[in-house]
């Protein structure tokens, strides 16, 4: 079985940092630039507009992002979003659209936002406003809505917002911002920094243009765009490949007969110097790790230690260590999450009925682990999974199996986690996602993605939490590299 979805994390992350989920509020500047509110909080006039940008992965196109802006009776404005990225995962294609829709003041500030993720068989739907200087941010997934209260003491600015503030010359040459970035759907809060620098010429898409280059910084991302006189983006190079360029509506939208073929596995898979045989049956490894910080890896796994830091060797077991670890971290690992409503009735339900008869909690997880690779039909999905979604589509990968899991363990207060990292298989580490619960003292790591009561040691644990964990992936992907020393 070769399940690796984790991999459309990294490009959610990617996608969505460069294209759409962002809210920026105002913070200090770092270099000059911009030092106060007060330099934005005037009115713009601006005409409707509309743009279209291609998306292109390692030179091949992916997708389009169309833009509008439209002026509002009220003096603000309404800025609307559509994206579409499409590509292939073990030869099934995978869409995703995202939808976003801004409604701003006359000075550009947010007043109120709603979109939505979808890729079958998921829909993820998110809106937010401002209200007395707190942004209400709810998310409704697998059919139930959260909502999260999050302070809002300066003028909030989305992503969607930069350009038209580059027209309105709010943002001058040179200027330099550090702002505060919000994903709604991960709920995670980002610090997002803005370089800017003088107009000259470069050289972009075949031919010389006037342009200014501006650099942004986000989650260990770093992206450069360019922009022309009027304050539009010409185009915009994201790590690994990624770019988003202006075309006319026709170019944007021709998405050519090769749609669809990108593999981002092969395009994330890293490729480790070494080998392991039978990789599902390894108890026992070391690694040689670079392009990640050693200190997090060995904190991100109970099963994992550092062995030579300074050499960045790693050893991972089947078997867990004994961890002095505080009560409330493991509280706060049977509530309700994001993506995991471990209170619904449903998932309590199915939970006794997997877990029953268990002679122990160790047994009983074992059990689930069983049950969850049971009940789930093996295939690739490219959407943000919920478990009350999964548990009424019964299929997936890594990640449906990973939420299930958590969500049923947590339902009956017994403290699980989604582990994320890679797994080796067939000469490359893909991006994994695989369960842990607190048993007998310590974190027991499971995968039954892979039908595994006990998760093998041929992978790399790099980030232990929730589903919106995946985001401190960002800095990591593309970076880490990884030799093999010995595998038993």
């Amino acid at each position: 079985m070769t399940l690796k979805r984790l991999i459309w994390w990294p490009i959610y992350i990617l996608w969505g940092g460069m294209v759409a989920v962002l809210a920026l509020g105002l913070l200090d500047s770092p270099k000059g630039g911009l030092l106060a509110p007060e330099e934005l909080l005037k009115r713009v006039q601006l005409e409707s507009e509309s743009s279209w940008m291609g998306i292109y992965l390692s030179g091949q196109k992916v997708g389009y992002v169309h833009s509008e802006l439209e002026p509002l009776a009220s003096s603000g404005y309404e800025i609307r979003e559509f994206s579409r990225l499409t590509g292939s995962m073990m030869g099934a294609s995978q869409v995703m659209l995202l939808r976003m829709t801004v409604v701003t003041d006359s000075t550009l500030a947010m007043v109120s936002f709603k979109g939505s993720l979808n890729a079958d068989p998921y829909t993820t739907a998110f809106s937010g406003q401002v209200d007395n200087r707190v942004l209400s941010v709810q998310v409704t997934a697998g059919g139930k809505t959260t909502e999260r209260f999050i302070p809002a003491p300066e003028p909030l600015y989305l992503s969607q917002a930069i350009k038209p503030l580059l027209q309105a010359g709010r943002l001058g040459t040179g200027d330099s911002l550090k702002l505060a970035g919000f994903d709604p759907i991960s709920a995670k809060m980002q610090d997002l920094v803005v370089i800017g620098a003088q107009e000259r010429q470069h050289w972009l898409m075949g031919k010389e243009v006037t342009a200014r280059k501006l650099t942004t910084r986000m989650a260990g991302f770093e992206s450069t765009l360019y922009v022309d006189e009027e304050g539009n983006t010409l185009a915009e190079f994201g790590p690994m490949g990624m770019v988003i360029r202006r075309e006319e509506m026709e170019r944007a939208l021709d998405l050519g007969d090769d749609l669809g073929q990108v593999d981002f596995l092969a395009i994330y898979a890293i490729k480790p110097e070494g080998s392991v045989e039978a990789p599902r049956k390894v108890c026992r490894a070391r690694y040689r790790l670079t392009g990640v910080d050693l200190d997090d890896v060995a904190k991100a796994s109970y099963r994992q230690r550092l062995i030579h830091p300074e050499q960045g060797i790693i050893e991972v077991s089947t078997v867990s260590e004994t961890r002095d670890t505080p009560d409330e971290e493991l509280e706060g690992y049977t509530r309700d999450a994001p993506f995991i409503e471990s209170r619904e009735r449903r998932i309590r339900q199915a939970a006794k009925g997997a877990m029953m008869d268990g002679t122990s909690r160790l047994d009983s997880l074992e059990r689930l682990a069983d049950w969850v690779f049971e009940v789930i039909k093996k295939r690739p999905s490219a959407g943000i999974p919920s478990a009350l979604a999964v548990l009424e589509t019964r299929e997936g990968d890594c990640n449906e199996h990973s939420v299930l899991f958590t969500a049923l363990a947590r339902s009956l207060g017994i403290p699980s986690r989604i582990m994320m990292g890679v797994v080796y298989q067939a000469g490359y580490f893909y991006y994994h996602a695989w369960p842990a619960g607190w048993a007998d003292g310590c974190w027991v790591e499971f995968d039954p993605t892979f039908g595994q009561r006990s998760a093998d040691a041929a992978r790399i644990a790099l980030v232990a939490g929730d589903m919106t964990n995946a985001v401190e992936l960002a800095g990591i992907i593309g970076k880490i590299e990884i030799e093999i020393l010995e595998a038993e």
